[in-house]
């Protein structure tokens, strides 16, 4: 079964893209510093659910933060986040589409459908971040990233450099792992 990435890709960047602007739109005073792809659901061999959207800004930050520690903690927690898109009728039809790609046949290829909309994802967050600077509606220190629970989608969708600031311990790993290839590849 083909299936539409590229669509799939834009369906995503544009719903990130319209949030932000609609966030932008009703709170002109607040600084919105973030978006994020989140809440990835899936199972197995089956159901694959569409995420969620999520935006922050510096003053719901400061406001909900009880200290800097708080403030730490919350920056990158999306399900926290005071802003919250839920999926559409539109992206519930992609979702159903995606699920019946990776099911078709005898769903042996349900992992790799699911790790490709896993990349397509973070691919659609950097997207949806370089229109919204280039389009002026948020600064160049706005991030857009996907966000799985184990933080392995976060380095696809940001620049090294931006890991490296907002997600320190991200870089340390990617880091270790730059140098261990390194190292197999001057070995062999």
């Amino acid at each position: 079964m083909r299936f539409d990435w590229a669509g799939l890709e834009a369906a995503i960047r544009e719903q990130v893209v319209g949030f932000v602007l609609r966030m932008c739109a009703e709170h002109p005073d607040e600084h919105i510093y973030g978006a994020a792809v989140h809440e990835f659901y899936a199972e197995s061999g089956g159901t694959i659910a569409w995420t969620l959207v999520g935006v922050a800004s510096e003053e719901r930050l400061a406001a909900a933060a009880s200290g800097p520690l708080d403030a730490q903690a919350l920056r990158w927690s999306p399900a926290d986040w005071p802003w919250q898109l839920d999926p559409g009728a539109a992206e519930e039809e992609w979702a159903s589409r995606l699920e019946a790609a990776a099911t078709a046949g005898d769903g042996r290829h349900w992992e790799s459908v699911h790790q490709r909309y896993l990349r397509t994802a973070a691919k659609a967050c950097t997207a949806a971040r370089k229109q919204l600077v280039a389009d002026g509606v948020v600064g160049k220190d706005f991030l857009v990233v996907a966000m799985d629970e184990a933080w392995e989608l976060i380095p696809l969708s940001p620049t090294r450099a931006q890991v490296r600031q907002h997600f320190p311990e991200l870089d340390a790993e990617l880091c270790e792992a730059d140098r261990l290839a390194a190292c197999l590849r001057n070995s062999g």
